[in-house]
């Protein structure tokens, strides 16, 4: 028995001792195991968190589709009602110009003139009627913010009352369509639209330009609006034909006593190419009739692949008496710009705009330091992201330069100008 107990001390003391020299690996497995699984708890919330903002982000997608679909399901029921399509848009930007301008004046800026600001850019309500077996319907188009108040202050809207030119509102369009009952497809356009000179627009809810700022032919060498009459004839598949008698440009009463003649012609040979010629020719110069302005503009558009467009615009203009340095000789004006437009996915799109104008006799800008007239050039690319179903985001930039010192820079001129500037646009 006293063996047996010396046996089983000796056993005790020797695990004791076995147990005592194990201690560290223990404890060194014990801290590995414990670190391994704080690894996996903070991966686990991680991964919860990934979710809760994926679910988040879902959630408000979800709460933007529901809300289209409350204001389309509105406009639905509206238009059903009156029998109306009514659609419309908001544009918001913010724009920085690097010249940090004493007069705080983007250079011969168009729709942003305002430097270094937000803008309201345009807010539009459409109204149209246009059924497919009713040969008469209308436009309504009116806009709000800065873009009712540049087309308004050149607008002609009274020869006795100009306050329309301090105004934010502007009624851009309205007029009848009338598709003859004849056998040869004619329709009449009747009232107060848009030009059909230039690549570029005033833009509309379903059609936006492709870049946030204007070119110089949009700004200066064409004009925005006609009042007057309008024939459109599809003379078959490949020609369609422009033909009306206006008050001239943007007037919507004639301020002299003669009338305008514009007319185009769009060629179509294949699905990837058009091509669309217009001219205008009539007096613009108020309470002188004699005096005749022409204007020629070309706008090609190649389509080589399904995610490039390729556009190209040439403009040609000229006024008797209207040179800046002598008025009782004629002026010109040219002008050309280049588009390349990459549709990279459904929703991503990159543009990069090129463009001269040269203002010969000082006619267009009409820039009392350079009355011999400038030539100005550009560069814009532009990236546009549909962030959700009728809302887009832009971004742009844009350097300006030119042949002569005209644009402010910290209160001095200087031959070049850059900005920055990014947009917002929701549409129904």
């Amino acid at each position: 028995m006293k063996e047996f107990r010396v046996v089983t001390n000796y056993l005790v003391l020797a695990a004791g001792g076995l147990g005592f020299l194990c201690l560290p690996t223990v404890a060194a497995y014990a801290d590995g195991k414990e670190a391994d699984l704080e690894k996996r708890v903070r991966a686990l919330e991680q991964r919860l968190q990934a979710r809760e903002q994926g679910g988040q982000e879902r959630g408000l997608s979800q709460r933007v589709g529901q809300l289209e679909q409350e204001v389309r399901g509105v406009r639905e029921k509206v238009s059903e009602s009156l029998g109306v399509d009514i659609h419309g848009f908001v544009a918001g930007s913010y724009n920085y110009n690097f010249n940090s301008p004493d007069s705080r004046v983007n250079g011969l800026a168009v729709f942003h003139p305002d430097a270094n600001s937000f803008h309201l850019d345009q807010a539009n309500i459409y109204l149209t009627r246009q059924k497919e077996k009713e040969p008469v319907g209308f436009v309504l188009n009116l806009d709000f913010g800065k873009v009712a108040e540049v087309v308004g202050g050149v607008t002609n809207w009274s020869n006795s009352n100009t306050t329309e030119r301090q105004n934010s509102i502007e009624l851009r369009e309205a007029y009848l369509t009338y598709q003859l009952p004849i056998d040869l497809d004619i329709k009449l356009t009747a009232g107060k639209f848009v030009t059909k000179h230039g690549a570029e627009i005033i833009e509309n809810w379903d059609n936006h330009n492709y870049n946030i700022t204007r070119s110089f032919n949009f700004g200066f060498g064409i004009p925005f609006t006609h009042t007057g009459i309008m024939a459109t004839t599809k003379v078959n598949d490949v020609l369609v034909l422009d033909l009306g008698i206006v008050n001239g440009w943007d007037n919507v009463v004639d301020n002299n006593d003669g009338k305008t003649v514009h007319g185009g012609l769009s060629i179509t040979p294949s699905e990837l190419f058009n091509v669309y010629i217009a001219g205008i020719y009539g007096p613009e110069q108020t309470n002188n009739g004699h005096s005749r302005r022409g204007l020629t503009t070309v706008v090609a558009t190649l389509k080589p692949h399904e995610q490039i467009t390729l556009i190209g615009e040439l403009t040609y203009g000229s006024e008797e008496d209207a040179k800046f340095s002598d008025p009782s000789e004629t002026a010109e004006w040219y002008g050309s710009a280049g588009y390349v437009v990459a549709q990279l996915t459904d929703d991503l799109q990159f543009v990069v705009r090129g463009e001269v104008f040269d203002d010969t006799d000082g006619s267009r800008f009409a820039i009392a330091s350079v009355p011999n007239g400038v030539t100005a050039w550009a560069v814009t690319p532009t990236v546009a992201y549909r962030l959700t179903e009728g809302l887009l985001w832009r971004t742009e930039y844009r350097h300006d330069n030119a042949s002569a010192k005209i644009f402010d820079h910290d209160g001095n001129l200087n031959r070049g100008q850059d900005q920055i500037l990014t947009q917002l646009i929701y549409s129904f």
